[in-house]
C-alpha cells in the first residue's frame, strides 16, 4: 500500500460529507457548528487521502493567545479521525505532523490541545509535545443526593448556604467585555483573548448558545461575568462553570448561581482553574476545591507545542489560565 497523501485544506463540501460519516460529534450538529468552530481558521484541517478517498482528517480551531504582555496566533487541536480500514498505519501522526508543519509556516505561535488517554502517547510522546498533566478540575457539591444514591439512601438536601438573587441573564457581551479582559489579562500569562468578540462568539453565536446561562456585572469599573451550562451527566444532574472570571464583583454573581443551580436540583458544580488563576481565590472561597485525579470520571489531559519564542513560556508552570471555555466539547 503507498502512503496516503496529506494535504492542508478549508472546509469543503467533501469534508464535510466526511465528517458526517466519521460519527464525530461536530459532525453530526451539521455544518453550522463545524463553520462556527473553524470559521476564525482558512486552513483548519490536515486530510488524509488513500486512492482520492478521505481516510483521515485532523482539526485545529485558531484563536488569538496572549502571551505576556502580547498576543499571538494559536491552534487547537480538536477533532482527528482515521476511517477504521487505516487505523494502526500512523495515519494520526502523519495528520498531526503535517498541521505542525503548516502552523510554523503560516506564522502560527503555539499547537495545542487536550488529548485524551488514547491521543496522549502520540501528542506527548512521537509528536513532542509539553504534558501540563491533567486539566485542573475542581468540584463543588450543591446538593446531598448525588451522594445518598451511593449508598441507596433516598435523601437529598442542599450543601451550599449560598442564595439566588434572582440574576437577570443577559443576552450579549457588551464593551464592558474588553475592560474585562483588560482588567485580568496582567494576571494571565498565557491563555485565549477572552475579549468581547470571544465572549460572543463562544457563549451567544454557537450551536450550543440556548444551554449557556450568563450572568454579568457590567460596570465598567470592575465589570464581571459567570457563565454556567446544566447537564445530566457522570451519574447526576451537574453544573459546568464555563467561567467566572472578574473583579470585586464576581464572588456575588458565583454565590448566586450556585444558589441558583442547587434550587433546581443540580448536585455537583465543576470548573477548571490553576491555583494561579486570577478567579481560584474566588472559587475557592465559594467552595469549590480540586478533584483527586483518582476520582475523576474522565482523564483530559492537558498539552502544548509552542512554534515560536513568543510563544515559549506555554510550556512553563505558572502560566496558563483555563476554564470550560477553552473546551471545545461542552
Amino acid at each position: 500500500m503507498t502512503d496516503p497523501i496529506i494535504s492542508i485544506e478549508p472546509l469543503s463540501d467533501e469534508l464535510m460529507d466526511a465528517y458526517l460519516a466519521s460519527g464525530m460529534e461536530r459532525g453530526k450538529a451539521g455544518r453550522f457548528a463545524v463553520e462556527w468552530a473553524f470559521g476564525n481558521n482558512p486552513a483548519p484541517f490536515a486530510v488524509a487521502r488513500n486512492k482520492g478517498q478521505i481516510v483521515g482528517i485532523s482539526g485545529y480551531i485558531q484563536s488569538r493567545m496572549q502571551f505576556g504582555s502580547e498576543t499571538g496566533i494559536a491552534f487547537q487541536a480538536v477533532d482527528s479521525f482515521v476511517s477504521e480500514s487505516m487505523r494502526g498505519k500512523g495515519i494520526f501522526t502523519q495528520l498531526a505532523r503535517a498541521y505542525d508543519t503548516h502552523a510554523t509556516s503560516s506564522g502560527g505561535d503555539l499547537v495545542w490541545g487536550f488529548p485524551n488517554d488514547n491521543a496522549a502517547p502520540a501528542w506527548f510522546g512521537k509528536l513532542g509535545w509539553h504534558s501540563h498533566g491533567q486539566v485542573p478540575f475542581l468540584i463543588k457539591p450543591l446538593r446531598a443526593g448525588f451522594f445518598c444514591r451511593k449508598f441507596r439512601l433516598p435523601l437529598d438536601f442542599p450543601l451550599t448556604r449560598a442564595c439566588d438573587q434572582n440574576l437577570s441573564s443577559i443576552a450579549e457581551v457588551g464593551e464592558w467585555g474588553d475592560a474585562l479582559w483588560d482588567s485580568v489579562a496582567p494576571t494571565v500569562g498565557v491563555g485565549t483573548v477572552r475579549d468581547r468578540a470571544f465572549l460572543n462568539h463562544r457563549l451567544f453565536n454557537g450551536p450550543q448558545a440556548e444551554q449557556y446561562r450568563v450572568v454579568a456585572s457590567p460596570d465598567q469599573t470592575a465589570p464581571s461575568i459567570v457563565a454556567t451550562r446544566e447537564a445530566e451527566k457522570h451519574g447526576g444532574r451537574i453544573a459546568y462553570v464555563m467561567e467566572a472570571l472578574g473583579g470585586s464583583s464576581l464572588e456575588p454573581l458565583v454565590m448566586s448561581e450556585l444558589g441558583r443551580l442547587a434550587s433546581r436540583g443540580v448536585e455537583l458544580a465543576l470548573a477548571w482553574s490553576f491555583p494561579w488563576s486570577p478567579n481560584y481565590r474566588t472559587l475557592r472561597k465559594a467552595g469549590f476545591v480540586p478533584l483527586p485525579e483518582r476520582l475523576r470520571p474522565i482523564h483530559i489531559w492537558f498539552g502544548s507545542r509552542p512554534k515560536s519564542g513568543l510563544a515559549a513560556s506555554a510550556d512553563q508552570q505558572g502560566q496558563w489560565y483555563l476554564s470550560y471555555l477553552d473546551s471545545d466539547t461542552v
